[in-house]
């Protein structure tokens, strides 16, 4: 008998090994991709058809990385987070080729071919993790694919950003005391990571502002009677005048300011980017930020979401990135 539960033992080990899939490794700004030197020129063309989101900081910062690789790393990287496998040149001496072969069935192959060259798929050799398969019979065919494809692969993959960088920033490892402390005083809720600390709240201005450091990065809420939303003259006078009325020591900069409607949470909103700038020219500081200025009918109230950071020489954008899920738990308390 001991013997019986001994092997059983052992095959449910195996079992459980070989079957369970660890999460996907990588940093979430960066994708790998896989194809040979010789098809890479192609494959960097079409793909920065489809990753066209920059954030300005004010240096253009794209919100992916394309790392290129040989296919002969496959195996090593297959268990990033983020990974494209492509091949363009049909001939057996290109090594994407030879790695194609291998990955796909004949039936996969001809699809490929001769239909769609892209093929889409999620946890395959990883938890929480994207592979795209870009297999063309030529260039001109798979820049024909751009248009049908690039809404759906952006998604995908800014899914998966939501996803795992949801799990860090908003893990139950949150400042629920901070939390706690703004619902009860404010007739609104959002979720605050842990290490952010709140700078300043005036109740009778409607305005809190909270913060973190390493680097550093504000989010501030604010709100006021009535309807602003349905004037784009009063949002942008309102917009250009706020970082002064609020924070006192910095402005916005006319760079790259932009100002668009969008939806926030499922409401009719405006949505504006840009940069901005201390006031003090001695110790200058900036980067980039963003808002959201939604109108809530049921309080005949418009609402202000801004957030920014100060980073110098870093990678910004995926803590931009990161704020953007923060102050989308924004929530409204019912009436």
């Amino acid at each position: 008998k001991k013997e019986i539960l001994k092997i059983i033992f052992i095959s449910l080990i195996m079992f459980v090994s070989c079957s369970g899939k660890r999460q996907a490794l990588g940093a979430d700004n960066e994708i790998r991709v896989i194809c040979s030197e010789i098809d890479q020129e192609i494959i960097e063309k079409y793909l920065s058809k489809i990753f066209t989101d920059t954030i300005f900081t004010p240096e253009p910062e794209p919100y992916y990385h394309l790392k290129f690789s040989s296919p002969e790393t496959f195996l090593s990287l297959k268990s990033q987070s983020q990974v494209i496998v492509a091949a363009i040149h049909q001939d057996k001496s290109n090594p994407g080729y030879q790695l194609m072969s291998r990955l796909l069935s004949s039936k996969q192959i001809s699809k490929t071919l001769e239909n769609d060259p892209i093929i889409l798929g999620q946890d395959v050799y990883a938890k929480n993790q994207v592979l795209v398969i870009i297999n063309a019979k030529s260039e001109e065919l798979l820049m024909q694919s751009v248009e049908n494809k690039k809404v759906l692969i952006k998604k995908t993959f800014h899914n998966l950003f939501i996803d795992r960088q949801s799990n860090i920033v908003l893990s139950k490892y949150r400042n629920s005391s901070l939390e706690d402390s703004l619902k009860s005083k404010f007739p609104w809720s959002i979720n605050i990571p842990w290490g952010w600390e709140l700078v300043k709240a005036e109740k009778d201005l409607n305005f809190v502002w909270i913060g973190a450091e390493m680097p550093f990065q504000w989010i501030s809420v604010s709100w006021y009677d009535g309807n602003l939303v349905d004037d784009e003259l009063k949002i942008g006078d309102y917009i250009w005048n706020y970082p002064e009325k609020s924070y006192g020591f910095i402005q916005f900069n006319k760079y790259k300011f932009e100002l668009k409607k969008t939806n926030y949470n499922g409401s009719v909103a405006w949505r504006v980017k840009g940069i901005w700038e201390t006031k003090d020219k001695v110790e200058a500081k900036g980067g980039p930020f963003q808002s959201y200025l939604f109108y809530d009918s049921e309080n005949d109230k418009t609402y202000h979401l801004n957030y920014l950071i100060h980073y110098t020489g870093k990678n910004k954008s995926i803590y931009m990135r990161q704020m953007d899920i923060i102050v989308k738990t924004f929530k409204l308390k019912s009436i």
